[in-house]
């Protein structure tokens, strides 16, 4: 049967040598009268086509049209026919490859460039017992985008890039990925437009990987949308469009795009460009981390941490994001089997977990090394020394709390000298990086001097700091300052205004 013997395609009767030789001579005849001679070369092919789709169509006309197809390039040469021929051996097993690039190479030499890109992968690959011939691909490849077929440039622009057995030449690469692109081939345009970005083979050109990335992304390539979304998010080229990078982010999802589905995810979290969408978010995620990317699922455990809904599912997807070595979520799966949220309390995975954390350099690891050595958590033994190396490490990293633990540490001297100089520092550090009880630690080593030269007008300074980022204790500060003006003017009316602020705030140090 035509389409039984030729699984993926229409044809059937080029199931290979073995079935040609079984063509009989009613089948000849049948062709002859099907397909007859004095039509146009391309119009007898059309109908050769139109009846081995025909899935009415007999078995006999099928075997007719099968033999009407391979007269049509053996015969008459008509590249389209050599074409589809090439195809059809190919949809077979690998025994077949030799006789599908042979006749991709009769198609490719009447001007069919999709079969000199069909023969140049073969001869990339090897086949039929040989070796691959990276160098005759790369030739082929070009003889097909010399052809105008945008695949084809789009391959020559893998074999200038990647280290194949040909040299590398970006500069070459980046001139075919142009052509193909303008030849319709979403690959090509995606990686045209990232040349351009990032100025490989050439000089940067933000404007040109736009309208790339553009026209890659209606060709339905999904890196060029998640791409080209980055640009409009970052307001490259043009001006910041945070709708259009959703949807070009969710465009990038639904196309399979692991880097999209998390960026949709965070425009759907955050309302960026859109509503506020969790149930979006949460898919969006899902859908990253199933395509294999650790923040995906990094991302959607912080979601479902944060939301309280699901601890048990964050815990999976944080410990799945670890597993890949994300050092953020390794962090989060160590909070959770410390603390026993999701799943029993595992105290030995969560300290290896926060070990990985803190050596890959997620300062808040460090930080909660610290936590453990410094208050002896979970029946493990009081260690200062390693506390103040943990802290240290998390502020070295700019981990604000990890500043600020680093200063309570110097502060209660961990049984020994109390150091205010380097708790006053570090405190600063702290507030800095935007750490509200670091702010108020600060004010309060400022007003009294600890570490530092005393400067209530300094002072007021971190505890306005503070208070603005809600710490009960810096308002009730600023409201005794200001009452009995003890960093200046005496102003009573302030100061009850910034105690009622502190008496609403619940943090207290």
């Amino acid at each position: 049967m035509f389409r039984a013997l030729v699984a993926g395609l229409v044809f059937g009767m080029l199931a290979g040598a073995p079935a040609m030789a079984q063509v009989t001579e009613a089948d000849i005849a049948r062709a002859a009268q099907l397909f007859p001679a004095t039509l146009p070369l391309k119009e007898r092919h059309e109908k050769v086509m139109a009846y081995a789709a025909d899935e009415s169509a007999t078995i006999e006309d099928q075997r007719a049209a099968g033999y009407a197809l391979v007269k049509l390039c053996d015969t008459d040469r008509y590249g389209p026919s050599c074409l589809q021929v090439g195809h059809t051996f190919l949809s077979l097993d690998e025994t077949h490859d030799a006789s599908a690039h042979r006749y991709f190479e009769i198609a490719c030499g009447l001007g069919e460039g999709e079969a000199c890109s069909e023969a140049a992968i073969l001869d990339l690959n090897g086949f039929a017992g040989k070796a691959p011939q990276p160098q005759k691909a790369l030739a082929g490849f070009l003889k097909g985008c010399e052809l105008n077929n945008g695949v084809s440039c789009q391959n020559a622009g893998w074999s200038y890039r990647e280290p194949s057995g040909t040299a590398q030449d970006f500069t070459a690469a980046r001139s075919v990925y142009e052509k193909g692109c303008r030849l319709n081939a979403a690959e090509a345009c995606f990686y045209s437009g990232y040349y351009k970005r990032q100025g490989i083979g050439g000089a940067s050109d933000n404007a040109g990987a736009w309208l790339d990335y553009v026209k890659g992304c209606e060709l339905g390539n999904a890196s060029a949308c998640n791409n080209l979304g980055v640009m409009q998010e970052n307001g490259v080229s043009r001006p910041q469009d945070l709708p259009g990078a959703r949807v070009s982010y969710a465009s990038a999802c639904e196309g399979g795009n692991k880097h999209g589905c998390n960026n949709t995810g965070i425009f759907a979290e955050y309302g960026k460009g859109g509503p506020v969408n969790k149930a979006l978010a949460d898919a969006s995620y899902a859908k990253s981390c199933d395509l294999g990317h650790a923040e995906g699922c990094f991302n959607q455990a912080l979601l479902k941490w944060n939301s309280k809904t699901d601890m048990a599912g964050a815990r999976i997807v944080a410990e799945k994001a670890c597993a890949q070595e994300y050092a953020a979520a390794c962090n989060l799966a160590g909070v959770m089997q410390f603390g026993g949220e999701g799943g029993p309390k595992d105290v030995a995975s969560a300290l290896e977990n926060y070990e990985f954390a803190c050596g890959k350099n997620e300062g808040v690891a460090c930080s909660n090394l610290g936590a453990v050595n410094y208050s002896g958590l979970e029946g493990n033994p009081v260690n200062y020394p390693a506390a103040v190396t943990y802290y240290t490490k998390a502020c070295e990293l700019n981990y604000a709390e990890g500043c600020r633990s680093l200063g309570l540490a110097y502060e209660n001297g961990m049984g020994e000298t109390p150091d205010p100089v380097k708790a006053y520092q570090a405190f600063q550090k702290a507030c800095t990086l935007g750490s509200p009880n670091g702010c108020h630690k600060q004010g309060f080593s400022l007003f009294t001097g600890a570490g530092i030269a005393s400067d209530p007008q300094a002072a007021l300074v971190a505890y306005g700091k503070g208070c603005e980022r809600k710490v009960g204790a810096s308002c009730y500060n600023l409201g005794l300052m200001a009452y009995f003006g003890q960093a200046g003017v005496i102003d009573k009316v302030k100061g009850r205004d910034y105690y009622r602020q502190g008496t609403r705030r619940s943090e207290r140090l």
